[in-house]
């Protein structure tokens, strides 16, 4: 018998007996149909008639069997999803891929709380596959997984090229640079505020990095405003000045003052917590604002010269006064210093008034010793002998006098110390050579700094009643190879 194709069996279903017949080879197959039993005619066409309703419904059947079961008999259509040349598993739509992976990286960024990206290279290659062989969402879900490789992606700030911090959002980049600004503008009428910008070219990036490499938003503001993660605080204790304070961890006061911003260096309080690290930030914020005040415009200074004083010697008969202008200017300030200013306009309220002062003209003398000392405070009394003194030793002699008169350099040389030395209160040290030195304490102003060459007679500072004091006085030593002798024993004499 000949077999039928299967392109035959679907077309069966919508034949009609005859036409099935028809299609039937001749002779021996026909015979089928042609029983040799001889049955009557009726008979015959009532069993033709149930075999051909019988072979229609089983070709329909069939048809529709193979219409709804097609792909798990023959390769359809499909998608295979490879990572790096290796078959992973079977899909029938491309965009399950994307959708699975999507799903994925939500899931470990709530459970990271961060930004994850996916380093696998995912394909979705056209291929032929059965039912059979196709992969579920849920099992394609669970093949990624197991297979996936990721990183933590966080965002750089970079400031000329450099990476000075990483965090974890872009949002919280900005915000970073943004109080950076703010921090430097915060004491600024903004309704003056022209322009606001950085010098320096600041990006941000987006970057793979680890946990450790992160930091909080306020982290990395405290160190680009630093450049230094670094910490340093001293605590203010009784007698600390800016100037002390400076002198004693080895800074100029401007570096200090530079420290502590926001802090006021006239008014400082015991217990004040001071910043002794110097900010060298790794931006420069630039503010250009307009500013109407009022500012102290300059007086002039005239000089009585005379031939009886020396030319670097000054007595003010009249003391200058400021006057005062309300100006307009547009002020150009860098990281809170001002560094331009271009005046607008200018009121003046009132006028300077000049100071007045008589000076000499004769060179002084050779700043070095003579080997003879001059009395330092002339017209004073002695209030307290060199000796024992109220059951310890009085290392020199108090010299009363009233507070802001000149003291005068006992005898030519060079500034050894010149500032806040505990007790002493405000100090000044001289070498005079050949092992003899002069100290002046409980100063006032000091006019001399370490280093400089005083003559004899220079005025050097002023009294006061600074340090461990009871009232406005000089207190003088005579040091020889650093021990103290009686002062009054060498003023006015020879002593070299």
């Amino acid at each position: 018998m000949k077999k039928f194709n299967l392109p035959f069996i679907r077309k069966m279903h919508t034949m009609n007996f005859n036409e099935i017949f028809k299609q039937l080879p001749e002779k021996k197959e026909r015979q089928v149909f042609n029983l040799k039993i001889k049955l009557p005619q009726q008979a015959k066409a009532a069993m033709a008639l149930i075999f051909s309703t019988i072979l229609i419904l089983s070709f329909t059947y069939t048809s529709n069997y193979l219409k709804t079961h097609e792909n798990n008999i023959y390769s359809t259509n499909s998608f295979t999803i490879i990572e790096d040349g290796k078959e992973l598993c079977k899909v029938r739509n491309p965009k399950l891929l994307k959708k699975t992976l999507s799903k994925l990286e939500n899931e470990m960024r709530k459970k990271y709380k961060h930004e994850i990206k996916i380093e696998n290279k995912f394909e979705a290659v056209e291929s032929k596959a059965k039912d059979r062989e196709i992969a579920t969402e849920k099992e394609l879900y669970s093949i990624l997984k197991s297979n996936i490789n990721y990183c933590i992606l966080a965002y750089a700030v970079n400031i000329n090229g450099k990476k000075v911090g990483v965090v974890s959002t872009e949002d919280e980049a900005k915000k970073a640079i943004e109080e950076v600004k703010n921090h430097f503008i915060q004491n600024y009428n903004k309704n003056s505020i022209i322009e606001i910008k950085t010098i320096e070219n600041i990006k941000i990036n987006q970057v793979k990095a680890s946990n450790t490499e992160i930091k909080s938003k306020d982290e990395l503001v405290n160190y680009i405003m630093k450049g230094v993660d670094e910490e340093q605080k001293y605590i203010v204790k009784e007698g600390d000045t800016y100037w002390t304070i400076a002198e004693h961890f080895n800074m100029t006061l401007d570096e200090l003052i530079s420290a502590n911003l926001q802090s006021n260096p006239d008014k400082i309080q015991i217990g004040d917590e001071l910043n002794l690290v110097v900010p060298k930030p790794f931006v420069n914020i630039q503010v250009k604002r307009k500013v109407k005040q009022k500012e102290n415009t300059p007086y002039e200074i005239e000089y009585n010269r005379v031939s009886y004083m020396f030319n670097d010697e000054q007595i003010i008969d009249r003391k200058g006064e400021y006057g005062v202008s309300e100006i307009e200017s547009m002020v150009t300030e860098q990281n809170g210093i001002q560094i331009s200013k271009e005046v607008i306009s200018e009121d003046v309220i009132t006028n300077p008034i000049s100071e007045i002062v008589t000076t000499g003209i004769q060179d002084p003398p050779p700043k070095k010793g003579t080997g003879y000392f001059i009395n330092p405070l002339p017209g004073s009394y002695i209030s307290s002998r060199f000796g024992s003194r109220s059951g310890g030793f009085h290392l020199g002699q108090d010299m009363a006098k009233s507070a802001g008169s000149s003291i005068s350099a006992a005898d030519g040389g060079t500034v050894t110390y010149a500032g806040w030395s505990g007790s002493y209160g405000y100090m000044v040290d001289i070498d005079h050579g050949g092992g003899f030195t002069t100290r002046y304490g409980h100063c006032s102003e000091i006019y001399v700094s370490v280093g400089e060459k005083v003559y004899q007679g220079k005025v050097i500072a002023t009294v006061g009643s600074t340090g461990f004091s009871t009232g406005p006085h000089l207190h003088f030593e005579v040091r020889k190879y650093g021990s103290v002798v009686n002062p009054s024993a060498y003023i006015g004499t020879q002593y070299r």
